[in-house]
């Protein structure tokens, strides 16, 4: 987390820097910082909920206990990185598309 916030730091460092005079604004560094928050704190309940619930329903399906986790890491990987580029980026809209 702390290298993807530098990162993206330097990638949008013009966004930071006021136009007129030149100083960073702070107003829009926190409004995005919260934005980012916002979006991987939702993308974290979404990845552990679904992680819990596939892994029991493949459990109950009779997969083997690693079979069951591995593949519901899998999916709930799937599921938050999807939930993160389309719906919380755009919902939250961090980035101008």
């Amino acid at each position: 987390m702390p290298l993807f916030g530098i990162l993206f730091y330097i990638d949008n460092r013009y966004r930071y820097i006021d136009p007129l005079t030149g100083k960073k604004d702070f107003k829009t560094i926190k409004t995005d910082i919260k934005k980012l928050f916002t979006t991987f704190f939702i993308s974290e309940i979404a990845y552990s909920l679904s992680k819990l619930s596939f892994t029991y329903q493949f459990l109950q399906l009779g997969a083997l206990p690693y079979q069951a986790s591995m593949i519901g890491s899998l999916a709930a990987s799937a599921i938050s990185i999807v939930l993160i580029n389309l719906v919380i980026i755009r919902g939250v809209k961090l980035f101008r598309i």
